[in-house]
């Protein structure tokens, strides 16, 4: 006796019973100690965020390349002895935004489940959240505003995005969407007060950089674009490594020097050196197995089928909102094949995976669903257990 999952009738119960299952899930691997691959950026985050909490100490000080507020967000929660868990309902509840963000706009009941269980067992976002990164912060915030955006509170939802991109620059894309469906559900007006308490939200995450002077957040910015141009470049070579990464989980780089970097106080002037020392011509490949999902390989090809319709007129509003949140989203892409920046990606391409699903296999949808689902959660579990490696490296 099949179920059919799209027409439950106390939806209420099975959504309360599978937010307490993701809760439960969630601390439970935290608890066994799964053998996946760590980050040392967090003891930066870690030991800036409590300076800034305990010192009031000036972001522009410490870690001063990135955005404050989610490291105030880990030194307060670090100093309270909760960030583990805090940032493991941060993966729960950007799951569950992602239900309600796909449900209230399709009023599809089974997209919006699928939508979140594919993200759910994605072992690269949850591995990010396993630490005390600033993007898990970033792309929480930004799926709340999105999901406020789209139930038309666009003030509130423009003081969540300002939180968002004051975690991380990274969820600066999904604010351009934001302001496209603000503007398209009530025109210009609304868009400048969602910039207004964009900006709002934003800049007081800066105060204590007031500490050195009315200009200081001007000063911090351009330290900021400097450090940016300087670690990224956003060149072809870097994006093509980027994009190669997340369709085919290959990640390829060829050395042909070591770079040492400095950062020097003059006259008060913070100034970053670098100098390249040609030592090598090597070839580092790294091949992921278990990483993020086997959904990696269709997510790409998936997002040019649901362009497709979109250019058509074949979509609704849901497959919109995916189509152009997914092209967005992969902007961060860009910066390279660092395994976090593709957690950034990974809601709006599943929620667009969902939409091309359900186009194409109609009346099959719910049985591929699941069917998909049950992959998925296999291999996160191999992929947990070191079944399966989470991915190889290779030097030659």
């Amino acid at each position: 006796m099949s179920v059919d999952l799209g027409k439950i009738k106390n939806r209420n119960i099975f959504l309360t019973f599978f937010i307490f299952l993701l809760i439960v899930f969630s601390h439970r691997f935290l608890q066994w100690g799964v053998t996946l691959p760590g980050y040392r950026d967090e003891d930066i985050y870690i030991s800036c965020g409590v300076a800034y909490v305990s010192n009031f100490t000036p972001p522009m000080l410490c870690n001063f390349e990135h955005p404050p507020f989610a490291k105030y967000v880990i030194g307060f929660s670090s100093i309270l002895g909760f960030s583990r868990d805090l940032f493991l309902m941060f993966y729960v509840f950007s799951c569950i935004f992602l239900f309600f963000i796909v449900y209230n706009v399709s009023g599809d009941f089974l997209l919006g489940l699928f939508s979140s269980l594919f993200l759910f067992f994605d072992t690269l976002f949850f591995n990010v959240h396993r630490f005390l990164l600033l993007d898990p912060v970033a792309v929480f915030f930004s799926l709340i505003s999105l999901y406020l955006v789209l139930k038309d509170f666009h003030r509130v939802g423009g003081g969540f995005a300002g939180f968002g991109v004051a975690s991380k620059f990274s969820s600066a894309p999904m604010v351009f969407v934001s302001m496209y469906i603000v503007y398209r559900g009530g025109g210009f007006r609304k868009v400048l007060w969602f910039f207004l308490f964009a900006s709002l939200s934003y800049l007081t995450t800066y105060i204590a950089d007031f500490r050195f002077g009315i200009d200081a957040v001007f000063k911090h910015h351009v330290e900021i674009l400097r450090y940016m141009s300087w670690r990224h470049g956003f060149s072809i070579p870097i994006a093509i490594n980027g994009f190669l990464k997340l369709l085919t989980k290959i990640e390829f780089w060829r050395f042909v020097g070591s770079v040492e970097v400095s950062l020097g106080n003059i006259s008060s002037v913070y100034t970053i050196v670098n100098q390249t020392f040609v030592k090598m011509n090597k070839v580092f490949v790294v091949v992921g197995l278990g990483m993020g999902s086997p959904l990696w390989y269709l997510l790409f090809p998936a997002l040019l089928y649901t362009t497709y319709l979109a250019l058509t007129n074949r979509l609704d509003r849901v497959g919109i909102v995916a189509v152009i949140s997914s092209w967005f989203s992969l902007l961060n892409i860009v910066a390279g094949p660092i395994d976090w920046y593709y957690m950034n990606v990974l809601p709006y391409l599943y929620m667009n995976f969902a939409v091309a699903l359900r186009s194409i296999f109609r009346s099959r949808y719910e049985a591929v669903g699941i069917a998909i689902a049950v992959l998925c959660s296999a291999m996160f579990f191999a992929t947990v257990f070191n079944v399966v490696p989470f991915k190889i490296e290779f030097m030659r």
